[in-house]
This record gives C-alpha cells, structure tokens and sequence, in this order.
C-alpha cells in the first residue's frame, strides 16, 4: 500500500505560520491548482487544497514563499476524526506535506478569487498556452 499525493500549483493567500502546543511551528498552505481544462464559460476551473507545513518545511516556506508563489509539493494524507457538537463522529483528511519543489511567480491571474469548494481562474492564455 501507497499513501502518496502529488500537487503543484499556486499559493492562494499570504502565509500564517503557528506554533502547535508543544511548540512546533506549522503552517496550513492555501493551494490553488488548476485543471488542465476550460469549462463551458471558457476558463480554467481549479480546486483549493490545504497543505499542512511542519518545522523545516515551515521554515523553508517561511523564507521562500508568499501570494503568487508557484509549488510542487509531494506528500501524503493523514485521517482523523473529528466530535461535532451534536457529538456526532466523522472522518477527516489532512494532507501533510513531505517535500517541496520552488518553482517561481505564476502567470495565474487572480485578484479576486471567492473561496469556494470550486473556484474559476483565468490563466495567461497570450502564447496559446492550454493547459
């Protein structure tokens, strides 16, 4: 068995990086990633994911990455439950980040993004670029 997932695209908002209860500093990386395909609208639909950062990771990402930085990252995913207030029990998938890739500025355009479960961006279409 393989626990493994694979992303590269853009970060979405500045960075907040924290420090966990036994003093462990962290950071929860908002990524957008594109899908390699326009929707009916003639844009590029893509998907948020949050990344968990841990110590070196979150340092590295301290001094490398802000808005706009474009990323690999390769990790894997971690279940958890969590109690809801009717104390009711369900499942939860963090995604935890085990290597990083700086790969520069994106030529993603998004100044006004609404954070929803799907999101549309527009990316530089200039040099007949459909990916």
């Amino acid at each position: 068995m393989y626990n493994y997932f694979m992303l590269i695209g853009v970060i979405y908002k500045e960075l907040e990086f924290k420090t966990s209860k036994n003093g462990t500093k962290y950071v929860r990386i908002p990524l957008l990633v594109a899908r390699s395909f326009k929707n009916p609208d003639g844009q590029y639909d893509a998907d948020l994911f949050h990344i968990y950062l841990w110590d070196s990771l979150a340092d590295l990402a301290d001094d490398n990455f802000k808005k706009g930085s474009k990323i690999g990252i390769k990790g894997r995913i971690q279940s958890r439950f969590v109690t809801l207030e009717d104390k009711s029990v369900i499942p939860a998938y963090d995604l935890i980040a085990e290597r990083l890739i700086m790969m520069g500025q994106s030529d993603v355009k998004y100044d006004e993004i609404e954070v929803n479960t799907k999101m549309t961006i527009e990316k530089n279409d200039e040099e007949g670029k459909d990916e």
